[in-house]
């Protein structure tokens, strides 16, 4: 039976009664398509021309991985916290346009494009697959109700996907839109290997193949992937319990596309690993330990193997000189750094941490207004028994969403990890969705609501960053490594940087290597020193090895360390031998 004949529907006595006004024939499907398409790419692009030239830690440590394999320094490309395949999409994309200093980070931007056009496909794979379920599914043909319409559900489902992929994920230099793309393939493939009407064994050589390939684009989705495999078993247990080898295919081809990245980790760890990511965030924000510049305190918290080193006090002084070489050693392999840290297990602590990361979950979970009134004005007009059985009947998507959020309050909850479990969940409660047939008839007006209000907010933000600008727009970066490179400073030179935590973009675009540094907590202390003292700290980095000190005196991208921007421009007061930056605010002082 079609969906067409089954919105039909029967009443008590047998009867069919007519679709609702609002449920459009499938001749429309296609129109849908295409238009959420158009509007998916269309506000894509511009947030990617409007981003174009915004940066962050993460993404100059993606970048400086790609720059890292095409001059083939392979030792440097083996690491342990950053995914493994997101850097060579990278490397091609930098090695096909070859950019400039200025075209540097608006190039990296542009391979988020090629990468929405996947993650839509994935999405229209995922969404199609759901929705032919519920086509084949018996409770489609329950008397006195019906589905959503298919014409609905891709209108709900692309307002969503369009709301957390371009309002959320589209902007960054990083692989993000990877992840939502294989999470999305994998639980297409899944349900239909769950629906038991496909039997074809390349499903099962697909499955595996995106498990593999999203493990190497995330490390979260290496836990997932078992997450898939187990979910796997336990649905489609009658079909497997027949062709248990059907299993085993998406189990080994998991294992063979994984297993080299964990041997090369494990390899240089000297320990079996298959990422440090989750086991640093745990440690990082469970118990608030600082990020970086780790140097074994509280007692507590491990023993630091070979951590940056501490050679002044007041104010601080790190210095890393060896044997990462990278514009930021301590965030290019924040595992390496931080190897050792290992914090006693504190239930207390770990309970008011998980606590308050469920409740950000359940804030990002009712984001945005429109979108969480209109799921509640849905289920309002729904057979409440028979939609939680429908929902119920797609418990292995709701119980994979569930496990990716347990992982993530484990650690860290952000709303841009969560867009693909988001949309694994809202489709299983969209789908389950059974209108009752007094009040279908209203909710195409719904759908239509809700997709405006959340193509509103997207129209509103696009202009927003438009009129206003992004707050880490590199330009005034460039500026500064322009200067810089008028100042005569070549590639592979070794600076001290003062008061730049992990902002100092123009060190990444002269390929200039920071050996050491005063943070921006302690920056202004270091301007508070009388001049002698100046001096001396000076010293300290001339014996880390530094030539020349950048200092951060007011210019230059706001900085991630601290939520309230420190003025520099008010406590810093440069002396003799400091030289303005062409161009910049900022200044250097040549050591050599």
């Amino acid at each position: 039976m079609s969906i067409t004949e089954a919105n039909r529907g029967l009443n008590e006595n047998g009867r069919t009664f007519a679709a609702a006004p609002d449920m459009k024939p499938k001749s429309r499907l296609p129109l849908v398509r295409w238009a959420g398409r158009f509007v998916a790419i269309s506000l894509g692009l511009i947030q990617i021309v409007l981003a174009r030239n915004t940066v962050g830690p993460d993404a100059r440590s993606y970048l400086e991985i790609a720059r890292a394999i095409l001059r083939h320094d392979w030792a440097m490309t083996i690491n342990a916290y950053w995914s493994a395949l997101y850097p060579w999409l990278l490397a091609a994309d930098l090695a096909i346009f070859k950019p400039s200093l200025r075209e540097e980070f608006p190039v990296a931007h542009a391979l988020a494009f090629p990468l929405l056009l996947a993650c839509i496909a994935a999405f229209e794979f995922f969404w199609s697959s759901l929705l032919r379920r519920e086509e084949e599914a018996s409770e489609s043909r329950e008397q006195g109700v019906q589905p959503i319409p298919p014409v609905q559900m891709w209108i709900l489902g692309y307002s969503f996907f369009i709301w957390s992929t371009v309002g959320g994920i589209v902007t960054a230099i990083n692989p993000d839109l990877c992840m939502t793309t294989m999470a999305l393939l994998a639980a297409g493939l899944l349900v239909r290997i769950t629906n038991g009407t496909e039997e074809k064994r390349s499903l099962y050589v697909w499955f595996g193949i995106c498990l593999g390939v999203g493990y190497l684009t995330k490390a979260i989705l290496f836990p997932m992937g078992v997450v898939f495999l187990i979910v796997m078993a336990l649905a489609s247990w009658r079909v497997l319990r027949v062709r248990a080898g059907n299993f085993l295919i998406p189990l080994v081809i998991f294992a063979m596309i994984a297993s080299p990245e964990i041997a090369l980790l494990s390899r240089s760890k000297g320990r079996f690993t298959f990422s440090d990511t989750g086991k640093l965030a745990f440690a990082w924000y469970t118990y608030d330990l600082p990020l970086r510049n780790w140097q074994g305190q509280p007692a507590w918290s491990g023993k630091p193997l070979h951590p940056t080193r501490k050679i002044k006090e007041h104010p601080a002084v790190y210095e890393f000189n060896g044997p990462l070489r990278s514009s930021y050693p301590p965030w290019y392999d924040p595992s390496y750094w931080n190897d050792g840290l290992a914090p006693k297990f504190q239930w207390g602590v770990v309970i008011r941490h998980v606590l308050g990361e469920i409740l950000k979950l359940g804030e990002i979970l009712t984001k945005p207004a429109a979108w969480a009134l209109g799921i509640l004005a849905i289920l309002a007009g729904c057979d409440l028994r028979k939609t939680i059985r429908a929902i119920a009947a797609h418990w292995y998507l709701i119980l994979i969403s569930a496990a990716a959020f347990a992982a993530h309050c484990l650690t860290l909850v952000e709303s841009r990890y969560l867009v693909p479990w988001e949309i694994l969940l809202w489709g299983a409660v969209l789908a389950g969705v059974r209108l009752r047939r007094n009040t279908a008839r209203w909710y195409g007006l719904v759908t239509a609501i809700v997709a405006a209000g959340l193509l509103t907010s997207m129209v509103r933000l696009e202009r927003g960053e438009a009129v206003h600008g992004f707050h880490n727009d590199a330009s005034a970066e460039c500026v500064t490594a322009e200067g810089l490179q008028q100042m005569d400073l070549t590639p592979g030179t070794p600076v001290g940087a003062i008061g730049f935590d992990n902002d100092a973009y123009w060190a990444y675009l002269l390929r200039l290597n920071i050996v050491a540094e005063i943070n921006t907590d302690e920056t202004c202390f270091f301007w508070g020193e009388p001049a002698e003292a100046q001096a001396q700290i000076l010293d300290k980095f001339a014996q880390a090895g530094a030539s020349v000190v950048v200092a951060n005196t007011g210019d230059g991208i706001r900085s991630t360390s601290t939520p309230v921007p420190i003025p520099f421009d008010i406590c810093a007061h440069p002396g003799a031998g400091w030289r303005r930056i062409p161009g910049s605010r900022d200044y250097a002082f040549f050591l050599k």
